[in-house]
């Protein structure tokens, strides 16, 4: 029968993710099946259900936020929202551009607030720290999705297809092919022999440029697992090191018995204080992934915007047809 291991109530409340089902081995670089990898739910990783769970929530809450509609004088939820509406466009609107930022306004929103709201899901209570046994394996049953690079992966490549739609959509397949492969020289500043060469030259080009749009997948998913993964590894070591330092454990090396030969006195106040301090010791790095995890997400909009804006964003072109519209 399946058993819950437990933590103690400052571990929950504090240390809510010390990925206990880690113990002594760090981290898990993949996403773990809740149930037998046989069954009929061998799919449902911890991750999976984790993402979820609270995809699920983020859509409740907002529903809750925005139940009495939009009024003329914004009540709390309403502010709460535009507020960050208006912070993500003056950022990125300059971005994309006036013409496709309030197409592209939704994808941007939700984006930064899922890949937000999932990169803090390990500082939870609970996600990390819940495990279920089977048989001599403890399995974690809850994980950050962008713990898992099949999630952080799908991310990138969703990102890449709205990409490649609203680049054909604004400039065309013509636009796009010329952007990429197209002759940037001026055919009156130069001959033509030299103008029919650098054709070679450009398309030569646009296959480099071909390969790194195929390498923004990989970056794009690559960072973001990146700096989760290595968050779960960096909570989970200190995690451990307060376990040790609370259990008594520098006793039993070699600085505590170099101290006490000096002063047994001053040995034994010193392992005393440390056993206390031991408690608090993840905490400073729970603030840390917190600003790792909102800067994450804000990179991980900031790119998406900028490859969109770098085809899609014509500059004073786009002023002028503004003006004349």
């Amino acid at each position: 029968m399946a058993k819950v291991k437990k933590l103690s109530l400052l571990s929950i409340c504090f240390f809510g993710n010390g990925y206990i089902f880690a113990e002594g081995a760090g981290v898990s670089t993949k996403a773990e099946s809740i149930f037998s990898a046989d069954g009929i739910l061998g799919y449902l990783t911890n991750s999976l259900l984790t993402s979820v769970l609270i995809s699920v929530a983020i859509v409740l809450i907002v529903r809750f936020i925005v139940r009495k509609g939009v009024g003329i004088v914004p009540y709390p939820g309403q502010a709460c929202i535009e507020g960050i509406i208006e912070g993500v466009g003056s950022i990125f609107e300059p971005i994309v551009g006036h013409h496709l930022f309030p197409k592209i306004l939704p994808l941007l929103m939700g984006y930064f607030v899922f890949v937000l709201i999932q990169n803090l899901s390990g500082l939870f209570p609970g996600i990390g720290s819940i495990g279920v046994q089977h048989g001599e394996h403890l399995r974690g049953i809850f994980r950050p999705m962008n713990a898992d690079l099949n999630a952080t992966l799908a991310l990138a490549v969703i990102a890449m297809l709205v990409w490649i739609y609203y680049c054909v959509k604004s400039v065309g397949l013509g636009g796009l092919y010329q952007h990429i492969f197209g002759n940037k020289a001026d055919k009156s500043e130069i001959s033509a022999a030299v103008y029919g060469m650098l054709f070679l030259i450009f398309f030569g080009v646009g296959l480099v440029e071909c390969l790194s749009i195929l390498f923004r997948i990989i970056s794009l998913s690559f960072r973001l697992f990146g700096n989760v993964f290595g968050g779960e590894n960096l909570l989970h070591n200190m995690y451990e090191m307060s376990e040790f330092l609370t259990s008594g454990g520098l006793v039993n090396t070699d600085f505590y018995a170099m101290l006490a030969s000096y002063s047994p006195w001053l040995a034994m106040k010193v392992a005393g204080v440390m056993s206390q301090l031991g408690y608090f010791l993840p905490l400073p790095f729970y603030f840390l992934e917190f600003l790792v995890s909102l800067v994450q997400a804000f990179v991980f909009t900031l790119l998406i915007a900028v490859y969109i804006g770098l085809i899609c964003n014509h500059g004073e072109e786009e002023e002028k047809a503004i003006g004349r519209s």
